[in-house]
């Protein structure tokens, strides 16, 4: 008898916590600090480290208020999940970018790879780590 968690159902509720994510981007700051557990590490591309939701909401809002106003998550162009042990994922999504206002594509420069892990919480799924790296490619020095 195979006992192992039903792993499909696990990948579509993690999916659409990362679609969560992608839609509040630019727009709701606490919308986007929901989809990560209370006492998440948040690794900004520029190496900042935020710790805990309140802090990931407040340093997005303001970003959303001021030099992240109307941009845009990418949608990644690779993803992949895999489950250490049947209560968390590892996420890997690639091919990300922010988008400005006006681009409808990822500048090669702009490519991020993107590490987050997740946790089955009695409400569902949430993200507890995030880091978030430029990709290296044939357009980086």
């Amino acid at each position: 008898m195979d006992t192992a968690p039903d792993r499909e159902a696990d990948i579509v509720e993690l999916d659409e916590l990362l679609r969560r994510q992608i839609t509040a981007w630019a727009k709701d700051g606490a919308a986007f600090a929901a989809t990560f557990t209370e006492d998440a590490d948040f690794i900004a591309v520029d190496g900042s480290h935020l710790r805990g939701r309140a802090e990931i909401t407040e340093s997005l809002r303001e970003g959303f208020e001021g030099f992240m106003a109307n941009t845009r998550m990418s949608a990644p162009r690779s993803r992949t999940v895999r489950f250490p042990t049947p209560d968390m994922a590892v996420m890997i999504t690639s091919g990300v970018c922010i988008l400005q206002p006006g681009e409808e594509e990822c500048r090669p420069e702009t490519l991020s790879i993107q590490t987050r892990t997740a946790l089955r919480l009695a409400d569902g799924w949430r993200f507890t780590t995030f880091h978030n790296s430029r990709m290296w490619n044939s357009h980086t020095p």
